[in-house]
C-alpha cells in the first residue's frame, strides 16, 4: 500500500461519520448504524402537564424514554458540541407530530430559551437546535420568541416541588412578539416533571396564545417508572 493510500485510510478511520447513538463508524450519508436502527425504536407517549392549580393542562409529545444509547446520545448533544445530531432528531421528531398528533395548524415553532451565561458556555442551545429543525421539516417558520430573564439553579439537582418553584418568573415572552390567537410548537430536548415546559407555555398562554403544545426528544419521568417497575 502507497503512502497517500495509507493516509487515505487513516483518514477515513479518524473522520469516518459515527453513529449518534452508539459512535461506530458508518457509511457517508448514513446517522445511525443498523444495529441502532433496529434497537433504539421510537415509542412516542403523549402527557398531560398541568400548568396550575387551575386544572388546566398542557400536552408533550415525547419519543424515547431517557435511558440507555438515547440517553448518552442527548448528553454528548448537549455537552460535548455534537450539534449536527439536531438533524436527525429534528427530523423524527416533525414525523412522529405529524403521524401521532391533530395539530391545529401551528403559527410556528419554538423552543425553550438558555440563559446568557449558559449559550455562551455551550455555544448553542440544543433545544433551539432540534426546533429549527424540526420546523423545517414541518414547513413552519421558527420564531424566538422566549427570553430567559434569571439564572436559576439547575432542575435536575432539584426535587418535583423545587422544580416548580425554580421556574417561576425566569421566563418572559420578548417585547413586541404578538401571540394573540396563535397557536405555538414548543420544543425541548428533555423532560423531567415538566415544569420548565409548563413555566413556558404559562408565559405563551399569558401573551395570548390560543394553543399550546410541547414536544420533546426523551423523557426522564417515563424511564425512571420504567426502571421502578
Amino acid at each position: 500500500m502507497g503512502l497517500k493510500a495509507v493516509f487515505q485510510t487513516l483518514g477515513d478511520m479518524l473522520f469516518a461519520p459515527r453513529c449518534l447513538f452508539c459512535e461506530e463508524p458508518i457509511y457517508p450519508g448514513w446517522e445511525i448504524c443498523d444495529s441502532c436502527e433496529k434497537a433504539v425504536v421510537v415509542s412516542s407517549v403523549i402527557r398531560r402537564m398541568k400548568l396550575g392549580p387551575t386544572g388546566d393542562t398542557v400536552g408533550c409529545l415525547t419519543l424515547y424514554p431517557y435511558e440507555g444509547l438515547v440517553k448518552e446520545s442527548l448528553l454528548r448533544f448537549k455537552f460535548h458540541g455534537k450539534r449536527e445530531y439536531a438533524a436527525y432528531y429534528g427530523r423524527i421528531l416533525a414525523e412522529e407530530l405529524q403521524r401521532s398528533v391533530p395539530l391545529n395548524h401551528p403559527s410556528f415553532v419554538t423552543a425553550v430559551p438558555l440563559s446568557i451565561r449558559r449559550l455562551r458556555e455551550r455555544g448553542y442551545n440544543q433545544s433551539e437546535q432540534i426546533a429549527r429543525r424540526t420546523a423545517e421539516c414541518l414547513k413552519l417558520p421558527y420564531e424566538e420568541v422566549l427570553l430567559k430573564i434569571k439564572e436559576n439553579r439547575v432542575q435536575h439537582e432539584l426535587s418535583g416541588e423545587e422544580r416548580q418553584k425554580n421556574v417561576r418568573g425566569v421566563y418572559r415572552v420578548h417585547e413586541g412578539i404578538e401571540l394573540v390567537g396563535k397557536a405555538v410548537l414548543l420544543v425541548d430536548d428533555i423532560v423531567t416533571t415538566g415544569a420548565t415546559l409548563c413555566e413556558c407555555a404559562r408565559m405563551l398562554y399569558k401573551a395570548g396564545a390560543s394553543q399550546v403544545f410541547c414536544a420533546a426528544i426523551a423523557d426522564v419521568h417515563r424511564s425512571e417508572s420504567q426502571n421502578s417497575g
